[in-house]
């Protein structure tokens, strides 16, 4: 298992998901033109640092980090367009959700809720673990 192999397992669930509830989606390093009007999703990766688990060089190791999936939109319709959306993320990729080896350890959540003049955004977090050894 590798950091390369996790995110291209999990973007591969976050394309699935956003395909299934028909919004686009932004990756990271990839641009996207959002919507004029509607919602899309804006996906960010923040891999962590490794956990040592045993004390000889071929033990085992914790590898941990999160993605956050955020819900997006235009401002002026009220919070319950992105909170819908951050409902369905976090049944999509509940507690349990396996991926290239790791899965998702306690149940995702959503932060606070970032405006600005162009987009609300509604992000949530997801976390994810998994041992390796060597």
């Amino acid at each position: 298992m590798s950091d390369t192999a996790i995110y291209d397992a999990f973007a591969g669930l976050v394309g699935e998901f956003a395909a299934a509830i028909g919004l686009p989606c932004s990756y990271p390093g990839l641009g996207l033109t959002p919507p004029a009007t509607g919602a899309w999703l804006e996906l960010q990766w923040f891999p962590n640092q490794t956990q040592n688990y045993g004390i000889g060089d071929d033990g085992p190791s914790l590898l941990q980090g999160f993605g956050q999936l955020s819900a997006c939109y235009r401002p002026g319709g009220g919070i319950v367009v992105g909170t819908t959306i951050t409902d369905q993320i976090i049944a999509a990729f509940a507690k349990g959700t396996a991926f290239a080896g790791v899965r998702v350890y306690r149940k995702p959540w959503t932060s606070s809720i970032i405006q600005d003049p162009e987009r609300i955004m509604h992000p949530v977090t997801i976390p994810w673990q998994g041992f390796v050894s060597g």
